[in-house]
């Protein structure tokens, strides 16, 4: 793991469907915990194969991205935490890292 990131990170927390690209009825509800324009770090209940594309998509579904899977280690003893990459996404998690930016700032 880095020390500095290159893209800072907010911390936040709220739901996301995340599935894999390949089987989409392979899925669960996972929540951030922080987030950047270049990707988010999630909480799964399941492991996640690094290297392997997924789809995240709000309750809404009005936000949607597909991500590579950076990593993802053992969290909890019924969880892990994964880092994801941004390959494409909708603009609304630009606005949405944008906004925690600024909340973070003041």
């Amino acid at each position: 793991m880095l020390d500095a990131r290159r893209h800072p990170r907010t911390p936040e927390q709220f739901l996301v469907l995340i599935f894999a690209v390949h089987a989409p009825h392979v899925g669960e509800l996972a929540s951030v915990e922080n987030v950047s324009s270049h990707g988010v770090r999630v909480a799964t209940e399941r492991s996640w194969e690094a290297d392997s594309h997924v789809g995240l998509k709000s309750p809404t579904g009005n936000t949607w991205a597909r991500a590579r899977v950076v990593y993802c280690l053992p969290h909890s003893p019924k969880g892990f935490a994964v880092g994801l990459d941004f390959l494409t996404q909708t603009s609304e998690w630009d606005t949405l890292s944008e906004l925690l930016a600024t909340k973070q700032r003041k």
